[in-house]
C-alpha cells in the first residue's frame, strides 16, 4: 500500500478540494471571490439564466478620407475593457463582454431581462468630463433679505448665549481663505468641570468685540440655519476644529467696508439675536470707533468650489499618455483634443488662466486630477504636471483613456432570453446529466464488474473534479457547454473501456492480475493519448472558429469539451490505474472472473503463485 500513498495523496486532496468548492455556494478569500446563488454557485449562460444578449459593432473611420477603416486589436480590446468597466460598475451581476472576430463586441447579462435597460446602461453611464472648477464663490443667503435685520450693534459677548455647537465653536472663512483655525476647546476633567484653561479663554472672548445682531423671526431661522450647515461642514479629524470649504463672509459699511474672520457665532438664549465675535479689530471700544454708532451689515454665504459643466467629454479626448518633461525630466501625462475639444479647452484655459480656479477632471463621477492653467492652450495638446510618480502619470493616462470609448459602436442584434425559459433549460439540462451518468455507471458496473465499479468512482471523482474547475476557473456554462460535459463523461469511459479490454487480452494470455493492469494501461496509452490530443486539436480549431466567425455558442463548447478531456485523462491514468492496482492486492484479486467482461470468464489455470496477491 505504501507503493501507492503519494497517488493517494494526490487524489485525496483533489477530491477534497473539489468538495470545498462545490460544498460551498461563494468562496471568499482574500480577494479571490466565486460563486453565486446559481446552483452550486457555477456561472451560468444566457440561456440557463435568462437575461440580456446584445452585440455591437465597431465603426471606424478614417480621420483624413472619412472612408471606413477595419479597427486596430488595440483598439478593440480598449472598446472591450471601457464597457467591462462601465457595466460592471451598473452592479448587473457578472456580465459576459467578448470580442467577436476584428470588429465585434458581444455584451451578455445574466439576469438582466430587459435589453431596453442594458443599452441605457451602456450608452448612459456617466463617462470622462472635464469641468471649470472655481475656488471660493459668493452667493447670498437664500431667504435672508435686509429687512430680516432689525438692529446692528458693537459689544461685548453677552452673558447669555447659546453655542451653536458643542464642540469648539466652529471656523468660519473669509472669502480669501479656505479654512481658518479656531480657539482649541476646553477639555474636561476627571469630575465634569473645566480646566483652567477654559476660564482663560472666556477671560479673553469678554474683551473682544462682538457683532450683536438682531434678525426677525425669519432672518433668525434663516441665520440659524446657515450656522448649522457651518457647523455639520466640520472635519473631526482636523486638529483646532477646520470647517470644510463652505464659509461665511460678513461685510459691515460704515466709515469703511471689510469682511471681517467670523470664529463664533452664538445665539442669545432662546431670543432672536446672535453675536458674531470680531476677532481681527482689537477690544469694543477700538471696534466702535472704526465703524460708529450706524452700522449696515451684509451676509454672504461663500462656497469653497463650484464645478461648471462645459460640455467638454471624453469624447473630445483624441488620446492620453504618459511621458517624460523635456525640461526638467519629470513625468507628465500628454492629452490631445479633437477639433471640436480643442476649441471648448482653449475657450477655457482663456478664461482661467493666471487665476486659482482649476480644469476638475472626473471619471464616472469621481474626481481624477484637478490641475490649474499655467498658460493659454489653443493647439488641442497639453501635458499635465504635479507631484506624482512615472506609475501615477501611467495611470491617470490609462484612465483618461478608460473614459471615453475608442471607437464608436453601433447595436447591430439584441435578444432577449426569459428567466422562467433560461431555468426550465437548466432542470432539463441537469436531468440530462444524471441520466447520462447513471446510464454509464449502470453500464459499467453491470458489464466490466469489479473494474467497472473502479470505473464508477473514477467518473464520480471525474464529474466533481469537472464541476469545480468549471466554478474554479469560472467557466460560463451554456447549453452548448453542458452538452460537451455531458459528451467528455462518455469520453472519459471510453479510456476506461480500453484498458479494460486490454487487461481481459492480458489475462487471457496467462498474465498475473496485477501484471495484467500494468501491462494493460501501458497498452491502451498511446491510444488513449492519440485519442485525447486529436479531440484537443479539434477543440482549438472550434474556438479559432468560434473566435473569427463571432459563434459563442461553438466557443463554449469547445472551452468545455477541452476541460473535460483533460480532466477525463487524469480519472483514467490516475485515479482508475491507482485503485485497480490496490484492488488487486487484496482478497478480491484471487477472483479474476471478476477482472473481466461478464460472459467472458474463459481464463486459463493459474497456479496459487500467479494468483495470490502481490505483497505490497
Amino acid at each position: 500500500m505504501r507503493r501507492y500513498a503519494k497517488s493517494l495523496t494526490v487524489i485525496a486532496v483533489l477530491v477534497l478540494l473539489a468538495g470545498l468548492g462545490l460544498g460551498f455556494q461563494t468562496i471568499n478569500f482574500c480577494d479571490f471571490e466565486r460563486g453565486g446563488d446559481t446552483p452550486l454557485g457555477l456561472k451560468l449562460g444566457l440561456d440557463l439564466q435568462g437575461g440580456s444578449h446584445l452585440e455591437y459593432q465597431a465603426v471606424s473611420e478614417d480621420p483624413v478620407t472619412g472612408e471606413p477603416v477595419p479597427p486596430s486589436a488595440t483598439q478593440m480590446e480598449s472598446l472591450r475593457r471601457t464597457i467591462e468597466d462601465r457595466v460592471n460598475k451598473s452592479g448587473l451581476g457578472e456580465p459576459i463582454i467578448q470580442l467577436l472576430g476584428d470588429d465585434r463586441l458581444l455584451v451578455q447579462l445574466p439576469g438582466v431581462d430587459d435589453p431596453a435597460r442594458a443599452k441605457s446602461i451602456i450608452g448612459e453611464t456617466a463617462q470622462l468630463e472635464f469641468k471649470h472648477r472655481s475656488l471660493n464663490v459668493s452667493r447670498e443667503i437664500e431667504g435672508l433679505t435686509e429687512t430680516d435685520v432689525l438692529s446692528v450693534t458693537i459689544g461685548p459677548r453677552p452673558t447669555t448665549t447659546v453655542a451653536t455647537t458643542t464642540a469648539a465653536a466652529p471656523t468660519v472663512a473669509t472669502t480669501t481663505s479656505a479654512t481658518t483655525t479656531a480657539a482649541e476647546p476646553a477639555s474636561p476633567d476627571a469630575e465634569g468641570e473645566s480646566t483652567g484653561e477654559e476660564g482663560s479663554q472666556e477671560d479673553e472672548l469678554r474683551e473682544l468685540p462682538f457683532l450683536i445682531v438682531e434678525f426677525t423671526d425669519n432672518g433668525a431661522e434663516v441665520f440659524d440655519g446657515v450656522l448649522q450647515r457651518l457647523i455639520e461642514s466640520l472635519v473631526p479629524d482636523i486638529p483646532g476644529g477646520q470647517l470644510a470649504p463652505n464659509s461665511l463672509s460678513i461685510g459691515l459699511e460704515g466709515l469703511q467696508t471689510a469682511t471681517f474672520q467670523e470664529r463664533f457665532a452664538e445665539r442669545v438664549g432662546d431670543s432672536n439675536t446672535f453675536a458674531i465675535l470680531l476677532s481681527t479689530v482689537g477690544d469694543v471700544g477700538t471696534a466702535r470707533e472704526t465703524f460708529g454708532d450706524e452700522l449696515t451689515v451684509s451676509f454672504v454665504e461663500v462656497l469653497g468650489l463650484n464645478d461648471e459643466d462645459i460640455g467638454l467629454t471624453g469624447d473630445d479626448l483624441l488620446r492620453a499618455y504618459a511621458g517624460q518633461h523635456s525640461a526638467s525630466g519629470l513625468p507628465i501625462v500628454n492629452i490631445e483634443f479633437k477639433s471640436e475639444g480643442t476649441r471648448k479647452f482653449g475657450e477655457l484655459t482663456s478664461q482661467i488662466v493666471g487665476t486659482s480656479d482649476q480644469i476638475a477632471i472626473f471619471l464616472d463621477g469621481e474626481e481624477l486630477i484637478a490641475p490649474v492653467v499655467t498658460s493659454v492652450i489653443t493647439g488641442g495638446t497639453a501635458f499635465i504636471q504635479g507631484n506624482f510618480t512615472f506609475e501615477r502619470a501611467s495611470d491617470i493616462a490609462l484612465l483618461l483613456e478608460a473614459g471615453r470609448l475608442p471607437l464608436p459602436i453601433e447595436l447591430i442584434k439584441e435578444q432577449s432570453v426569459d428567466a422562467i425559459l433560461g431555468a426550465d433549460s437548466l432542470r432539463k439540462s441537469v436531468v440530462a446529466g444524471l441520466i447520462g451518468l447513471g446510464l454509464v455507471l449502470l453500464f459499467m458496473v453491470l458489464y466490466y464488474r469489479a473494474p467497472g465499479v473502479i470505473a464508477a468512482g473514477a467518473l464520480i471523482i471525474y464529474t466533481a473534479l469537472l464541476l469545480a474547475i468549471f466554478k474554479i476557473i469560472p467557466v460560463t456554462l451554456t447549453l452548448s457547454g453542458v452538452a460537451a460535459a455531458i459528451l467528455s463523461i462518455g469520453m472519459a469511459v471510453d479510456a476506461n473501456v480500453l484498458i479494460f479490454e486490454r487487461m481481459k487480452e492480458e489475462l487471457r494470455a496467462g498474465r498475473t492480475l496485477l501484471s495484467s493492469i500494468n501491462i494493460g494501461f501501458n497498452r491502451a496509452w498511446p491510444a488513449i493519448r492519440d485519442g485525447n490530443v486529436s479531440t484537443l486539436i479539434t477543440c482549438v480549431i472550434l474556438f479559432w472558429f468560434s473566435d473569427t466567425l463571432g459563434a459563442t455558442v461553438v466557443k463554449g463548447f469547445a472551452i468545455t469539451l477541452a476541460i473535460g478531456v483533460g480532466t477525463s485523462m487524469f480519472s483514467a491514468i490516475v485515479v482508475s490505474r491507482t485503485a485497480l492496482r490496490m484492488l488487486a492486492t487484496t482478497r478480491m484479486g484471487r477472483h479474476l472472473g471478476m477482472f473481466v467482461p461478464a460472459g467472458g470468464a474463459d481464463l486459463p489455470q493459474q497456479g496459487p503463485a500467479a494468483a495470490a496477491p502481490a505483497r505490497s
